[in-house]
């Protein structure tokens, strides 16, 4: 039975790899609702990291106080995951988000054409099947 549980969460996980192209060192933060946020990882310039994710909407910024946001909600909604950027509480990071099956969205400014520049802005966010992977690059 454990396997069997098993296999069925790796089916239904969502892989997001992070790449830091800073010239500094970024400390990756996950925000998710209702919950303290957490240190999803350091990376010094240069390196990457990565975790599977399942069915869970959630943030991830550059330090406990980032304001760019890299936005998921995986397997949220018939079998899809879905992604943004968003800059509405303000922009500090370079980011991109792009995976293996879709698009990828850019913000390198606060104003920038890809990200959420205001709550309403739901031509920003994209969706792609569950199951896939993402890759959030800070100073793309």
């Amino acid at each position: 039975t454990f396997v069997l549980l098993s296999i069925i969460g790796l089916v239904y996980s969502t892989r997001v790899n992070f790449n830091n192209r800073c010239g500094y060192r970024v400390q990756v933060v996950r925000t998710e609702n209702g919950r303290v946020p957490v240190q999803q990882a350091m990376l010094n310039a240069g390196q990457q990291s990565g975790a599977d994710f399942g069915s869970n909407g959630m943030n991830f910024k550059n330090g406990f106080n980032g304001k760019t946001l890299a936005e998921f909600s995986f397997n949220a909604f018939s079998g899809l995951d879905f992604d943004d950027l968003s800059v509405i509480v303000g922009y500090d990071t370079p980011m991109a988000i792009s995976s293996n099956r879709g698009v990828t969205v850019t913000c390198r400014g606060a104003g920038c054409r890809d990200a959420y520049l205001y709550p309403t802005d739901d031509t920003k966010t994209h969706s792609a099947s569950t199951g896939g992977t993402f890759i959030v690059t800070f100073c793309p």
